[in-house]
């Protein structure tokens, strides 16, 4: 006799017993295959579940950098680069630089992959007396703006002056009675009135605006 046909007998023997204990193995593996399979389950919806917050998340951060981008835009130029050794107790007595710096370090700091700055303007300002018109004024030379090499092109915050033409703030204009197209002189040179301002309120209503090599001159 061998040992399978005593298995054999043993089982029909004891068949009660023996299919109770293959029950329980039964019930043990599907109980375990069960439990790997709602875990694996879980998991997966859990990652769906990370994925979908995840994106709402970078949605939400794209939202907001564009709204924040939108807000400091209405804010206009919010970063002033000085000369370092400028005096800074002039500075802010005066508002304006009494030191410069060559035009090309624009074009460098344009290029400089400072890819957090969009807008890059270079200018010179003074408060002048205005010979012709016995006045006080702010003088500000400026030019197109200088793009950022390393970003997508953008709206300009402000547009250009262009050469042999001059910007009037609202005081200016107003109390002169100039509008768009008048000749003026300035400090000996002839230009003609390319823009008015409508009142701001700040120092921009006794400012005029003319090209930046004109205002170096």
């Amino acid at each position: 006799m061998t040992i399978w046909s005593l298995l054999l007998r043993e089982i029909l023997h004891r068949k009660l017993n023996f299919a109770l204990g293959v029950l329980s193995v039964m019930v043990a593996s599907g109980s375990l295959i069960g439990a790997v399979t709602l875990l694996r389950i879980h998991d997966i919806h859990t990652g769906e579940i990370l994925e979908e917050k995840q994106a709402k998340l970078t949605a939400n951060m794209a939202q907001l950098q564009d709204e924040t981008r939108k807000a400091m835009l209405k804010l206009g130029f919010n970063v002033v680069i000085l000369p370092k050794d400028q005096n800074l107790s002039d500075w802010y007595a005066e508002d304006y630089a009494s030191k410069y710096m060559p035009e090309e370090y624009v074009e460098k700091l344009a290029d400089s992959g400072v890819v957090t700055v969009r807008h890059f303007l270079p200018s010179l300002q003074q408060k002048i007396e205005w010979p012709e018109r016995k006045r006080k004024i702010i003088l500000v030379g400026t030019r197109g703006e200088v793009p950022n090499l390393h970003k997508s092109p953008v709206k300009p915050l402000v547009q250009s002056v262009p050469p042999g033409t001059i910007t009037l703030g609202y005081e200016l204009h107003r109390s002169m009675d100039l509008k768009v197209g008048d000749d003026v002189e300035l400090m000996g040179k002839s230009f003609k009135v390319n823009g008015c301002y409508t009142e701001r309120g700040n120092k921009d209503d006794i400012t005029a605006w003319i090209w930046l090599a004109t205002k170096r001159d």
